[in-house]
């Protein structure tokens, strides 16, 4: 006969257990925990190396800063899966990636946080960061239009409009007005281009505006010079060309045009945000023999066509994403374009170059800022944004040669730019004669070849783009991006202004002649290496890129 266990034999079985239990679940449940945990982290990795994936693929913001990254992004694009689950809770997984550009390793850094925090601001339209400007009953500053309820534009001063800075494609604009119904945006370049004759008679005409030297530059070089990118969003747009007291007697559909008379009177004319104190040309005829203009004084006047004036472009845009900034001129507005090599740089964007010369010419940090003004196949064209520290004669002729006095400081300079980043070969500089009123092509009928020389009329930044002001107090550039700054109020080019002067650019944003005696400002133009990579900076004129 089998013996039962007794009561006592009972009670100490399970006490036993007990105390088993008590040292064994926390074990057990430690390691359960610990599986999760490690579950999660293995999700949360899927999900940020999805992230990196899509970066691949997709343009996104390089903020310092943190932006957001949507799972659904990631989802609908198909690099994750839907309804994934967090282990440890066992509910849906509804954080997203927050991202930023680490410039110190050059790659994006991304992390997954969950629940998704308030900050930061996921990256929004540019229309809708400006209509965050509009108060009702505004006078200066951002102003609804008294006609239509859906336009807004820009009028005041500097002061009463330091918000509308876009740095996008290349170049610093300013935002004119934007349509919230139709989501589009006009812009104009903040600084001068280049500066030439706008054509050989007033225009009276669409046609012969149309065909006109300033619209072919326009619409011609500093078109094909905009990325691919940049085509795409720009829209086909109506210019008044008429004359300026009634600027829509003539129009004229185009891409990129020039700002009118009456645009610039309801921005405020002489001291607005578009007066420059910097003479540039208007889309309008003053009469029958003057074409209209502003002046160096802010107001609308009348010139010869025969002269020289700068030129800023006008386009209309479709709205924008913008990753960073406060939309000033240190911090304009940007988007996510940025290259990470010498083959992807736009025209009109920023390089520092490395220097070693010991003539200072590109100040303590021994880089030099050079501005981006075309590409070939093997090479990238740069015009050094500002002048070397001494001036310099010209030379014995105002057809110019590499024997010319003025490549002594030239060659000198060009041997502080290592050939790592140089090239040594000779490129093609165009030296023919710019008379006034005549078609910018015109240079084109004479060369040289050479490794460095100066800016040729007709080229992007071949004018008054740096600001030669007769004061240190810049009116349209940030004056801590420019080398040598206040060297000259003049500066020399490849070009003869005619057989016994040679061309300059002067401070009134204007092309002249000088005699090859005097003593200017020296501008080099050379070629970079194709293949080159940046080690950081944006593009800009505050961040150039830069090559190390």
């Amino acid at each position: 006969m089998k013996k039962a266990f007794t009561l006592v034999e009972l009670l100490g079985v399970i006490i036993i257990l007990g105390v088993l239990a008590l040292i064994v679940f926390p074990i057990v449940d430690k390691s359960i925990k610990q599986g999760k945990e490690k579950a999660l982290q293995s999700t949360i990795n899927s999900i940020e190396d999805a992230a990196n994936k899509y970066s691949v693929e997709h343009e996104l913001g390089y903020s310092t800063n943190y932006n957001k990254l949507d799972l659904n992004e990631l989802v609908n694009n198909g690099y994750l899966k839907d309804d994934l689950i967090n282990p440890v809770t066992n509910s849906k997984l509804n954080g997203c990636v927050l991202y930023k550009w680490d410039e110190e390793y050059n790659q994006y850094e991304f992390k997954y946080e969950d629940p998704c925090p308030s900050y930061p601001e996921i990256p929004a339209s540019l229309i809708s960061i400006l209509l965050e400007q509009y108060s009702e009953g505004n006078s200066t500053g951002l102003v609804k239009d008294s006609t239509n309820e859906n336009l807004y534009y820009y009028t005041g001063t500097n002061e009463e409009v330091s918000n509308n800075f876009l740095w996008y494609g290349g170049h610093q604009w300013r935002v004119l007005e934007f349509d919230t119904s139709a989501n589009t945006l006009t812009l104009i370049t903040q600084q001068p281009l280049t500066a030439i004759s706008p054509v050989s008679a007033v225009w009276e005409s669409q046609e012969a505006y149309e065909s006109s030297y300033i619209n072919t530059w326009l619409n011609e070089y500093f078109w094909n010079s905009l990325d691919s990118s940049i085509q795409n969003n720009v829209l086909d747009s109506t210019f008044n060309i008429g004359i300026y007291t009634d600027v829509d007697e003539i129009t004229t559909t185009e891409k990129v045009g020039l700002l009118d008379a009456k645009q610039y009177k309801r921005a405020g004319e002489a001291y607005s945000f578009l007066d420059i104190k910097n003479s540039f040309e208007l889309g309008n005829r003053y009469d029958s023999t003057l074409h209209g203009y502003v002046t160096v004084n802010g107001e609308v006047g009348g010139a010869l066509t025969s002269n020289t004036l700068g030129v800023r472009a006008v386009i209309k845009i479709s709205d924008i994403i913008i990753t960073e900034g406060d939309g000033s001129l240190a911090s304009s507005y940007r988007t996510a374009n940025k290259a990470v090599n010498i083959n992807e740089v736009q025209v009109g964007e920023y390089i520092n170059v490395p220097y070693s010369g010991s003539d200072n010419a590109c100040g303590d940090n021994n880089m030099c800022a050079f501005r981006v003004v075309s590409r070939d196949n093997d090479s990238v064209k740069v015009v050094l944004n500002g002048l070397l520290p001494d001036t310099s004669t010209y030379g014995s002729s105002t057809t110019i040669s590499t024997s010319h006095t003025i490549y002594t400081s030239l060659n000198k300079f060009a041997e502080g730019i290592s050939d790592t980043y140089r090239y040594t070969g000779n490129k093609t500089f165009y030296i023919g004669d710019y008379s006034l009123g005549s078609n910018y092509k015109d240079v084109q009928d004479e060369m040289l070849e050479a490794g460095i020389g100066l800016p040729t009329v007709g080229e992007m930044f071949s004018g008054n783009d740096i600001d030669l002001s007769t004061s240190s107090d810049k009116t349209f550039v940030d004056v801590n991006t420019i080398e040598n700054p206040t060297v000259s109020i003049y500066y020399w080019t490849m070009n003869r202004n005619n057989s016994s002067f040679t061309g300059i650019v002067e401070y009134r944003g204007s092309f002249n002649g000088a005699l090859t005696s005097n003593t200017l400002g020296v501008r080099p133009a050379i070629y970079l290496k194709s293949g080159l990579n940046f080690t950081g900076g944006k593009g800009t004129a505050q961040s150039p890129y830069s090559l190390q």
